[in-house]
């Protein structure tokens, strides 16, 4: 698959929970990669560009503290798995840094670690 991010995306192995906006029904995520300005997920069910998706994700870091943060990202792109009802997704964040501070200064610490 083309690389197509406008930054770089670090690899960060967790579990997620997706909310497609407007509706009350959640759904396990795996992410895969992560960047202050979006990331990557397995999910199942199907999810179309432009859709709203509310993501509660808790990290944990290296100093042992938990960071659980809720932030809504869009779905910019969206691949139809093997499998049957498995997706591959890319969301996009906005404003992280205001609304999410913990969370962008973890990953901000993750990106500086990787370079």
């Amino acid at each position: 698959m083309e690389n197509r991010r406008k930054q770089k995306r670090v690899p960060l192995m967790t579990l997620a929970r997706i909310t497609p906006h407007g509706l009350q029904k959640t759904v396990d995520a795996m992410i895969r990669d992560v960047s202050i300005h979006g990331m990557g997920v397995y999910v199942k069910g199907p999810y179309q560009k432009g859709d709203l998706l509310l993501v509660k994700i808790s990290v944990k870091t290296e100093e042992g503290k938990a960071i659980n943060e809720s932030l809504y990202g869009q779905v910019v792109w969206a691949t139809a798995l093997e499998a049957a009802g498995q997706y591959a997704i890319g969301l996009e964040f906005h404003d992280m840094e205001k609304k999410n501070p913990a969370l962008y200064a973890y990953i901000k610490r993750l990106e500086k670690l990787q370079n």
